[in-house]
């Protein structure tokens, strides 16, 4: 999040690091169209929002799952030409290895590539708020079709780099 706040020219505080998850968060309900999942740093899950309302209560009101972050960053994708993959934790090892059935696919996480329109509308002003909100819906649909291979693109994508393999159903 350091980097992604240096980047617009925004300090890294506690309080803009939830200011900017406010604004993601505080999408009307056609994100639930787009989005199925959302990973919480550990941080997040104690924040709330100017109103109030914690983070998880926004996001579960729209019937999305909340998660929270168990890796430790991401790796080369053995195979690949520079794709990467979360260091698939002892969490997840052990999921993984519950005698259960698996019903998830191997999809990806959209972090980055919802995040950056955003953040660069939002550059830390309140007054941006709201136009900051559009351009990360407009990044959740986009990416919601392209997860169903009904993207056909406009050129702008600005926005999309940084997608990263992840076992999930369209997390950010």
């Amino acid at each position: 999040m350091a980097k992604r706040l240096n980047q617009i020219g925004v300090e890294n505080t506690e309080e803009n690091r939830r200011l900017y998850r406010q604004i993601l968060f505080s999408a009307d309900n056609r994100v639930k169209k787009c989005i199925g999942g959302v990973i919480f740093f550990h941080e997040t899950m104690y924040q709330q929002g100017d109103d109030g309302t914690p983070f998880i209560r926004m996001i579960k009101d729209k019937g999305i799952v909340v998660g929270i972050k168990v890796d430790k960053g991401v790796v080369p994708l053995a195979g690949t030409d520079g794709e990467t993959t979360t260091q698939a934790s002892i969490n997840l090892n052990a999921i993984n290895n519950c005698p259960l059935a698996r019903p998830w696919a191997l999809t990806f996480s959209y972090g980055r590539a919802l995040q950056a329109s955003a953040l660069n509308a939002w550059r830390g002003q309140r007054e941006n708020e709201s136009s900051a909100t559009e351009a990360f819906m407009k990044r959740a649909e986009v990416n919601s079709l392209a997860a169903l291979g009904k993207y056909e693109g406009s050129g702008d994508d600005s926005g999309a780099a940084g997608q990263s393999l992840y076992v999930a159903n369209h997390a950010y």
